[in-house]
């Protein structure tokens, strides 16, 4: 695989590691692109030239330079002339990690068995759940050969319904 794609876990940078073998000199190019296809790079212009014999690339992007810094990211490596050599995508999902935090500080302090424990429990478990299960959808579109857009539109859906869950609820806003 030419690109891959992840990102810290407090959600401030994306690492890119560009491994890409080649015979003769190339400029690539990446195009960081949220769910709908739109660039999210701002001003950034990621430009490499790979040489014959290059070690992989690896390039950090801060959150703070992307005009988009939650939800599904993805980024795609192509020459400059427009062809496609591969692409990457991941879930930024601090919004949603935030939340989980607060409903789980919640449980801690919850000192019953009481209905208001059971429903913030419940609820902290489907946001849970759809998030792993968004990172898998990712993880297998990362993996497959064929890039299957069906893979990212799962992890879309997951990632939207676990911020419908924790609306302003949970009122994070880290």
């Amino acid at each position: 695989m030419a690109l891959s794609l992840n990102t810290t876990e407090n959600c401030k940078y994306l690492s890119v590691l560009i491994n890409y073998t080649t015979t003769t000199t190339i400029i690539l190019e990446l195009d960081i692109l949220d769910f709908n296809g739109v660039s999210i790079a701002g001003n950034l212009t990621p430009t490499f030239t790979i040489n014959p014999g290059s070690q992989p690339i690896s390039y950090p992007i801060a959150m703070s330079d992307l005009t988009v810094v939650y939800g599904l990211i993805t980024v795609v490596l192509r020459t400059q002339s427009g062809t496609k050599i591969s692409s990457a995508a991941v879930l930024v999902h601090c919004d949603i990690d935030c939340c989980l935090t607060k409903l789980t500080n919640e449980l801690v302090d919850c000192a019953c068995d009481c209905e208001k424990c059971n429903s913030s429990l419940a609820k902290a478990q489907k946001i849970f759940l759809l998030i792993k299960s968004a990172d898998y959808a990712l993880s297998l579109y990362d993996s497959s050969s064929t890039e299957s857009l069906g893979y990212i539109q799962d992890a879309h859906n997951k990632y939207t319904k676990a911020r419908e869950i924790c609306d302003d609820s949970c009122g994070c806003n880290c």
